[in-house]
């Protein structure tokens, strides 16, 4: 593929290509489930889908956290469902065979000698798990590099909006069906060329100055740096004395799917784009307060952005991939323009290099 041109129509329109994109991309890189908060107890499980392969995390009587496939080592069925609280032991709810916390097959209700079962040699099968800025994340890949390694900038810039992420507390959570591919949800947020015509009276007008907008690569992800707006059109009241970063607004993108967002005034979101086909995308925000901000206040901008930048990007990438199945579409070049301002495509174009990187092809 060239690296001088935007990804050419058919990775967003062809099921061969999303094949491609989950074993090769999302069944390889770290996703994030839960803040650690959400598995705070011995026993308290959460459970997440990686495009069609389940799992879930729960919290151990040590005090860490294991993360398994979501499926019953008898017949396939789910361990857990949803979230929870407390577990001692995970019972199968089909024939109820009984597993430590740990994993490993406690009994199987009915067996006998003869059958061949040893429950030393029957676990759940494990995932790598780790902890990063106060979130768990997961990985299907056993050989996978640890997130920290590559990610200790980010993780200091994280600490610099919230010192110990650990205790940011959740309050709700929304989601937006696109029907586009990930990829172009993904890169219709890591660009804001598009601000000042699609959020010209919302994130462009009511939130960021778009003057100082910066979108700058690095790595394997992609900063986007920006200043409160303060006149009095603000799309919400924000309070910009609460820390010395309380007037930034910072959203950090990591490869491929999920953004840690940190809104002026202490709100924080985490987005996930998360792939269900093809042609459709669910982007999931997880919105957190640093404990200063009263829950009403959070639920009024999830339900404010929701309605406004969140159901404009809705309708945009929508729109792009009804036109990218159109035989007459081909991509244009990218706008770099300065460089990293708010005007420029160099966020997508990084994206794109990851991308094509993770894939392993070329044309």
């Amino acid at each position: 593929m060239s690296q001088d041109m935007p990804l050419a129509a058919r990775y967003y329109v062809e099921q061969e290509y999303f094949e491609r994109d989950k074993e090769r991309i999302f069944f390889r890189s770290w996703q994030c489930v839960c803040h650690v908060s959400e598995i705070a107890e011995p026993g308290d499980f959460k459970t997440f889908t990686i495009v069609d392969e389940d799992v879930f995390v729960i919290r151990a009587p040590d005090g860490g956290i294991k993360a398994y496939y979501n499926i019953c080592r008898h017949r396939g069925h789910p361990i857990v469902e949803g979230r929870g609280k407390g577990k001692r032991v995970l019972v199968c709810p089909y024939h109820a065979w009984t597993y430590e916390i740990n994993g490993r097959l406690r009994r199987a209700p009915g067996s006998v000698e003869s059958d061949g079962l040893s429950c030393d040699q029957i676990n759940l099968r494990k995932i790598r798990v780790e902890e990063f800025c106060g979130f768990v994340f997961v990985n299907l890949d056993e050989a996978a590099a640890p997130m920290g390694e590559e990610l200790e900038e980010y993780r200091q810039n994280m600490l610099s909006f919230h010192p110990d992420p650990t205790k940011l507390k959740f309050v709700c959570e929304t989601e937006i069906v696109h029907d586009s591919n990930w990829k172009l949800s993904v890169e219709n947020y890591n660009e804001c060329y598009h601000c000042p015509t699609v959020h010209a009276s919302s994130l462009a007008h009511g939130v960021l100055e778009m003057e100082g907008y910066t979108t700058i690569p690095k790595g394997k992800t992609i900063w986007h740096d920006g200043k409160a707006q303060t006149r009095n059109e603000k799309q919400y009241d924000y309070d910009l004395t609460t820390s010395p970063r309380a007037g930034d607004y910072g959203a950090y993108w990591i490869f491929p799917n999920v953004s840690m967002c940190c809104y002026p005034g202490g709100y924080f979101t985490i987005r996930q784009f998360l792939p269900i086909a093809w042609n459709k995308t669910v982007y999931r925000y997880r919105w957190f307060s640093s404990g200063d901000i009263a829950d009403e206040d959070v639920i009024a901008l999830m339900h404010k952005h929701k309605a406004t930048t969140g159901a404009e990007d809705e309708v945009v990438v929508s729109k792009i991939q009804k036109g990218m199945q159109s035989r007459a579409f081909e991509p244009g070049p990218y706008i770099i323009g300065d460089g990293c301002g708010a005007m420029s495509e160099v966020g997508l174009r990084h994206f794109h290099n990851l991308y094509r990187d993770a894939l392993g092809e070329s044309e």
